[in-house]
């Protein structure tokens, strides 16, 4: 019986986790559907229609801002508390945009919702890779994928069809945290290896480096890969207004296509691991992804829009969970919470300038067009990739070399 109540306990901690992963991704989308119903609300606003663009992308910027803090404070003080507090604060600064009626205040609200964002962001990996055993690390990743993707699909739908009611009530998404409230309280433990590495911090700082060069690759390729994916949540739901039949249920069933597919590849994400790289898994995903920017920018229509949607979701949900566990496998157990940090602060910083780098694209060569620059953007990413795991197969090459020559003496 207790046997059965212990798998219970750490079924439902691994749940709680995982919902709470799937909130942050929505931390920025939630309100995409409704973009283009707030922009003619806010018209009389001096810029409205550009604050309204960020208004969505500004909790990335407090996330990203906040991001290398919390992995400190994490790492410091515990994962629990930050954990909790930080789902505390999504609830109620999430919900504020339905009651304000300023822009101002929404963005501040919304700037809110970034720190709690982080916090959840790291916080929640952190304690992942601390329950994790190393072997099932890409599976626990995968897992987390899976259900950030997801998430996204029934959030963001649900968005599109509340928008169509009224531009306010997606904020009323954002109550789904005082859900998890109650069993991340109950359930949520700091493992011991945890404990000892927080007391023992100042010692392990000293002696255990950060693995500099491996943990900047890994972030620059998160910043340009949000970068070029938050055109999609950012200018679909315009892009989709310019059709005859365009509105907000659609351009919501649309970006959950991309939450779907990329669901069913998170899953796989462990198979994918156990054969291949994570620099050669993030070519391929990368890949998929310039060609899918091809194909949008060329879509007249919604069938070749959701099949590039479609070729979207399958490199994003491959392209994340593997850098998430390229990221925790090279970083020491005392320095994850600040290597998370550092990954959401490029992440997120992604997020939030993807709008104000693409702008000035769309104006001048349209939305179309900037897909198909935007996606060329990746093909030097791709390339780097290579030429970093042709770099790293020399070093081993070497480090064998010499191992071989110093066991021989």
């Amino acid at each position: 019986m207790k046997v059965k109540i212990t798998s219970f306990r750490i079924a439902l901690r691994d749940l709680t986790l995982m919902l709470a992963s799937m909130i942050t991704i929505i931390g920025t989308t939630a309100i995409a559907p409704s973009l283009p119903q707030m922009a003619n609300y806010f018209g009389d606003t001096s810029n409205g229609d550009f604050l309204v663009r960020i208004s969505m992308t500004i909790p990335a910027l407090s996330a990203g801002i906040f991001g290398p803090l919390t992995g400190f404070v994490i790492d410091r003080w515990g994962r629990k508390r930050i954990f909790v507090a930080a789902l505390l604060l999504y609830g109620i600064s999430g919900i504020s945009g339905f009651f304000l009626t300023s822009l101002s205040l929404i963005l501040i609200s919304r700037f809110i919702l970034g720190i709690s964002v982080a916090a959840l962001t790291t916080s929640a990996t952190a304690l992942i890779g601390d329950y994790a055993h190393e072997s099932k690390l890409a599976t626990s990743m995968g897992r987390q994928s899976l259900f950030m993707a997801f998430g996204n699909v029934i959030f963001v739908s649900l968005s599109g069809v509340l928008a169509d009611f009224n531009w306010r009530w997606p904020f009323l998404i954002y109550t789904i945290s005082f859900l998890i409230l109650p069993t991340a309280i109950w359930l949520i433990t700091e493992t011991r290896k945890t404990r000892s590495h927080t007391e023992m911090i100042s010692q392990v700082e000293t002696k255990v480096p950060m693995p500099k060069a491996q943990t900047a690759f890994v972030c620059i390729i998160a910043f340009i890969n949000m970068v070029v994916y938050f055109m999609v949540p950012v200018y679909l739901p315009f892009y989709v207004q310019s059709f005859s039949d365009g509105n907000s249920v659609k351009a919501g069933g649309l970006l959950a296509v991309v939450g779907l597919s990329w669901g069913i590849v998170s899953s796989q994400y462990h198979r994918l691991r156990s054969r291949l790289s994570f620099e050669r898994i993030t070519m391929l995903a990368l890949s998929l992804v310039v060609v899918a920017y091809v194909l949008l920018s060329l879509a007249t229509g919604y069938y070749v829009m959701i099949v590039a949607l479609v070729m979207i979701g399958l490199g994003l949900g491959t392209v994340l969970p593997n850098l998430n566990a390229w990221l925790l496998s090279v970083v020491p157990t005392a320095l994850k919470g600040r290597a998370i940090g550092t990954m959401a602060l490029f992440s997120f910083m992604g997020q939030f300038f993807s709008p104000m780098i693409t702008e000035p694209l769309t104006k001048a060569v349209g939305i179309s067009r900037s897909y198909l620059l935007m996606g060329m953007l990746l093909v030097p990413l791709v390339v780097a990739c290579g030429l970093y795991e042709l770099q790293q197969r020399r070093l081993r090459a070497r480090e064998f070399e010499r191992s071989k020559a110093h066991v021989s003496q």
